[in-house]
């Protein structure tokens, strides 16, 4: 078997890419297209009696027609291609469609325009096929090569997500009408209070997964800010100012910004041993020089996903938000910027919700499946990475090496499953269990003001005491209990109780005993 596109390119220009998840060989004993096993990835093998490509510009042709427009690839290999044998080979066949799109490529990503003459006949053609790729409806079009640029980003930034089937099965799913679906399971009780309620407390719940996945116990004020950031979100244009603005807003005052940062960054954690103290590096952001350009390009990003809004708005917000945190601008409170951004995206795309789905809580329950998808990443950018830490400067990051493509141009078809996955998780678990609490909450305490007369605050304290029990009120409780409900009235109320907690639990799956202990 002979490598074939990618695959090939990656050997003959010495990319030293990681390998994509489907490598393509050539097999002169197959007779059909088939995919097989490679250990923990897949192999396409070509049968040999199609045409074999024979130089690298024709392996550039095979790897668009079998793999599609990879840019990281392609961003790499222009900086080692022969420049005059890319110009013949075009020039040999300027009108087919795929010499057209390297052409188109090579001038869009090195901003270098090639020794041809311009196109002046021919249909446009799609830069990306969006049989295979979420698209803009209305491209850039290039007069010159007669090709659309509809890619969803700009040449500084420009993330790419693949309609995979399992991806094509989420696109149409409304996470906001999943969420009103499941809530109408809590039953004829869900009233505007009570949502209302939830709401508040979710937007807490929220501010604190937020932090805690960053591993963070900030103070109230900052607790505050962040919450106020996450109620508003959607109101203020997306704008490099808004972005730093919020950043001073939810970190620290020594670590407040106001501007991107200007020196290398990475996460990682100090492991302290008997001879000194180590550094385990997670991730490195793109170099410092770089931020500006690509937070440029991450923002224009938004804005033709704003104007165009074909791409669904949680692809749009994976997109915006993942691209964020992988770039790293600023010094400090790149994570929960992150996913501030899923919800600003969200609201500025469908404004007329009046809730969010608290989906950093159900990253914080799922850390390790965070932790992976965010290694697709991560994990390629660091094993391809020159770095050292200096020890005598304050262990400050010195990178040798400059791979701006793989943050540039990456794909996050995995991050959009994950969100999607998240989000439910976040609507089953997070958004229904606090209503469901509610409304037993309610329920009980109506009960037990219908039979007596008790102060508000005592009356929240009962019902509380009555929840955490199961519906009982404990030997420990009793006494107060009792100094405020005679034993008659409470047997009553202890068996209402019981029978609302398990009749939540049957409807929608929710033990609000241990919901109320956790809280």
């Amino acid at each position: 078997m002979t490598p074939l596109g990618y695959t090939y390119l990656n050997q003959y220009y010495n990319l030293l890419l990681p390998k994509l998840d489907v490598e393509v060989y050539q097999d002169p004993q197959a007779d059909t297209e088939k995919l097989i096993s490679y250990g923990a990835s897949k192999r396409k093998i070509i049968p040999g009696s199609r045409k074999q490509a024979e130089t690298s510009f024709e392996h550039m042709v095979s790897a668009i027609k079998y793999q599609g427009i990879r840019l990281h690839f392609f961003a790499a290999i222009f900086q080692k291609v022969d420049v005059k044998a890319l110009t013949a080979f075009i020039a040999d066949k300027p009108n087919s469609k795929y010499n057209r799109v390297i052409w188109y490529l090579y001038e869009w990503l090195t901003e270098q325009k090639l020794d041809l003459n311009d196109l002046t006949k021919g249909n446009y053609i799609q830069l990306f096929e969006d049989e295979f790729y979420y698209t803009l409806t209305n491209g850039d079009k290039d007069k010159r090569t007669r090709v659309i640029n509809n890619a969803i980003g700009k040449k500084d930034f420009c993330p790419t997500i693949r309609k995979t089937k399992e991806v094509k099965a989420l696109e149409d799913i409304d996470v906001y009408q999943t969420a009103y679906a499941e809530m109408q399971k809590v039953g004829d009780p869900l009233t505007a209070d009570v949502l209302g309620r939830s709401i508040n407390y979710l937007y807490t719940k929220e501010t604190k997964s937020s932090n805690e996945i960053e591993r963070e116990t900030p103070d109230k004020h900052k607790m505050k800010r962040f919450l106020n950031a996450i109620k508003n979100v959607g109101l203020f244009e997306l704008t490099k100012e808004k972005l730093i603005d919020l950043q001073n807003k939810i970190v620290e005052k020594n670590k407040q910004a106001n501007d991107y940062r200007t020196d290398e960054i990475y996460v990682g954690t100090t492991i302290y041993r008997s001879a000194g103290i180590d550094e385990d590096v997670h991730y490195i952001g793109a170099l410092a020089k770089h931020v500006p350009s690509m937070m440029e390009g991450l923002l224009k990003t938004h804005e033709r996903l704003m104007i165009d809004s074909a791409v669904p708005a949680l692809i749009h917000a994976t997109a915006i938000s993942f691209g964020e945190v992988y770039i790293h601008p600023l010094d400090d409170g790149n994570g929960r910027i992150h996913r501030y951004l899923i919800h600003d995206v969200m609201k500025q795309r469908e404004p007329e919700h009046k809730f969010i789905i608290p989906i950093s809580a159900a990253i914080l329950k799922n850390q390790k499946q965070y932790d992976s998808v965010l290694e697709t990443i991560s994990r390629p950018i660091l094993a391809m990475l020159d770095w050292e830490l200096d020890s005598e400067n304050n262990n400050k990051l010195i990178v040798h090496n400059d791979i701006d493509y793989m943050y540039r141009y990456p794909d996050y078809t995995e991050h959009v499953k994950f969100v999607y996955d998240m989000m439910n998780k976040a609507i089953s678990n997070e958004l229904v269990e606090e209503i469901g609490l509610l409304v037993v909450f309610d329920a009980i305490k109506g009960a037990i003001n219908d039979l007596t007369d008790i102060p508000n605050n005592t009356l929240d304290k009962i019902t509380s005491i009555i929840i955490n029990g199961g519906g009982k009120v404990s030997k420990a409780k009793q006494k107060l209990v009792l100094s405020h409900i005679d034993q008659e009235k409470l047997v009553l109320i202890e068996q209402l109780s019981v029978n609302l907690i398990q009749a939540m639990k049957e409807r929608i799956n929710i033990d609000v005993q241990q919901l109320m202990k956790k809280e």
